[in-house]
């Protein structure tokens, strides 16, 4: 039977580097994800910085969760290497779309048009409801480690989930070429914003 990743952490707390490596391995591609979705291909330091950050707190992690803490790390990270490179107050910078923020976004789906279309839907999102929708139906989040990750409170993750999802479908009618695509696209969507994300 697996470990869960509190088992691994308790491990890797006491020095047991395996436990450590299979953790980053589990939530390797979750994290490429995270990236990807907003900046293209070239993460790979955000990457790197993300798990060496965990790596030097490991024994301060007290989110609900280390997926909590990881996402919540990539978020302080992403949001700096945003207001580098485009030279904005960090508050800012989760109201902003990555749409205005970069142009010229590598897809993340690129193989397949539909969820291409969907992603650079999410794309024109705010920060702060592309992030929250992704951890909610793609990286399948529970509603408190989505809070702690994104460093608000339940209710504000409830309200950007019933925001995010309606602003969603608007951006991928407005992006589609044709009715139909946009009819699959959201068809998919929908498929995926059933999961029900609990709440404690």
């Amino acid at each position: 039977m697996a470990s869960t990743d509190s088992e691994l952490l308790s491990a890797w707390r006491a020095g047991d580097d395996t436990a450590a490596q299979q953790l980053i391995e589990r939530h390797f591609d979750a994290l490429c994800r995270f990236f990807r979705s907003k900046l293209g291909d070239d993460v790979d330091d955000l990457i790197q910085r993300t798990f060496l950050d965990c790596v030097e707190s490991r024994d301060r992690i007290t989110q609900p969760s280390f997926r909590a803490y990881l996402f919540g790390v990539a978020r302080n990270r992403l949001f700096d290497h945003l207001r580098a490179a485009h030279r904005r107050p960090t508050d800012a910078i989760g109201s902003q779309s990555m749409a205005d923020l970069r142009t010229g976004l590598s897809r993340a789906f690129a193989q397949q048009h539909t969820a291409q279309l969907v992603t650079r839907a999410l794309q024109t999102l705010p920060l702060d409801f592309q992030m929250t929708l992704e951890l909610a139906y793609w990286e399948e989040l529970r509603g408190a480690e989505i809070a702690a990750a994104l460093g608000v409170s339940e209710h504000t993750v409830r309200s950007r989930l019933s925001r995010g999802r309606v602003m969603l479908k608007a951006a991928i009618t407005k992006l589609a070429s044709d009715p139909a695509a946009a009819d699959e696209a959201t068809t998919s969507v929908a498929r995926i914003v059933q999961k029900d994300v609990l709440f404690s």
